[in-house]
């Protein structure tokens, strides 16, 4: 299965643009400027050789914001995406193998936070918190995300473990949460990816989203953060007249959530049964 999926022209044309802007965040800011270092005699400098993004109305190089922005966005992603799956997980396939009373909670804990509005709560969550760090968003955006992975999972999980060899497992004596670990996720491990990567997208577009209104990571750079304080500066004149500040993290954000999107397609193309037979 897996070397079918080596051959999917969008599961490996997705990967290499995540690829590619994931060593961006990676490398890029090891060898480039200080992000944070402000020169007032470059202020609004176009691209040009020695700034090749040009510079922020601050004297910031876009460039190294950029790839700062980078890194950071998609450490947010990785972990709203690690702990959304871990909860999913959780909640959905523990409590849909036991069945019963843990089943009616982790639904009902479910059912509850699905209905809540994500962006308005998130916004809310960032706004009464004093110290917005990229871990803290990242959990908070992880809280409020993962209700319908949860959902997903549980469908499953219902369905497997009526199989034959769940039956064996439970049947030789194997504890519930061992057979679970052991002989019911594995066989889930594709779709488990395909919803971590989709949690990542989604949690780099949330953070980008409240960054933009101005409750996003404090005192550090996200590629939210960039089109904010490009948003909030260039407003005061001419919005064309820094295009270079907003363009290359929108550009990067646009890039980087179509290739997610292709992977998941790509994915799912290959391990959805009815998918896969057309």
């Amino acid at each position: 299965m897996w070397e079918l999926l080596l051959r999917s022209r969008k599961f490996i044309t997705g990967s290499v643009v995540v690829g590619v802007i994931v060593m961006f965040g990676i490398i890029g800011p090891l060898v480039t400027r200080d992000a944070n270092k402000k020169d007032w005699t470059k202020m609004g400098l176009p691209p040009s050789n020695e700034y090749l993004l040009g510079t922020t109305a601050f004297g910031e190089d876009v460039l190294a914001q950029l790839c700062l922005g980078i890194r950071n966005s998609l450490l947010v992603g990785a972990i709203a995406g690690a702990l959304g799956t871990f909860l999913a997980i959780l909640l959905g396939a523990l409590g849909a193998y036991k069945g019963g009373w843990t089943d009616e909670i982790s639904s009902f804990v479910t059912n509850i936070i699905i209905v809540f509005p994500v962006l308005p709560l998130l916004i809310i969550l960032a706004a009464v918190m004093e110290q917005r760090s990229l871990i803290v968003v990242g959990v908070l955006i992880a809280l409020t995300t993962w209700p319908w992975a949860a959902r997903s999972i549980r469908s499953q999980v219902l369905s497997l473990k009526e199989r034959e060899f769940v039956n064996l497992a439970r049947m030789s004596g194997m504890k519930d949460r061992t057979t679970v670990i052991t002989e019911v996720l594995p066989n889930m491990l594709a779709y488990i990816i395909m919803v971590f990567v989709l949690l990542v997208g989604g949690a780099i577009l949330a953070e980008a989203g409240i960054s933009m209104i101005g409750v996003g990571p404090a005192g550090t750079v996200t590629l939210g953060q960039m089109l904010w304080f490009a948003m909030n500066q260039t407003l005061k004149a001419h919005w064309w007249d820094m295009w270079w500040w907003f363009i290359p993290p929108g550009l990067v954000l646009t890039v980087f959530l179509s290739a997610v999107f292709v992977v998941h397609a790509g994915m799912e193309e290959l391990f959805n049964p009815r998918l896969r037979t057309v």
